[in-house]
């Protein structure tokens, strides 16, 4: 089975979609947890909806961009993604987040 994280700043329909193949058309995947920068984002109750984790993590709480990336991957390296989705997610990554999650 595939763990899926997703990331979302919005209502979530990217996201629903995402649920929705997985309980039907792809079925070696799952949404683990799902994260927002925005606590009013509706993708946060899809995603508890369907059973995955929903998270959201304040930027405000951080003080730099580069601080809450970190924070951010440490939360999301706990679910052990196989893929990372940002699904309607409108905050800029640092560089750094970026290169953590490639694949060469």
């Amino acid at each position: 089975m595939k763990n899926i994280v997703v990331l979302v700043s919005g209502n979530g329909t990217n996201l629903q979609a995402i649920i929705d193949a997985c309980e039907s058309t792809i079925t070696n995947a799952k949404v683990r947890a799902v994260f927002s920068n925005k606590e009013s984002a509706f993708a946060l109750e899809r995603a508890r909806k369907a059973g995955a984790e929903a998270e959201f993590l304040d930027p405000k709480l951080s003080e730099t961009r580069e601080a809450f990336d970190a924070e951010l991957m440490r939360r999301i390296d706990v679910h052990n993604p196989d893929l990372l989705v940002l699904a309607g997610y409108m905050r800029i990554l640092s560089g750094e987040f970026v290169r953590h999650y490639m694949v060469e």
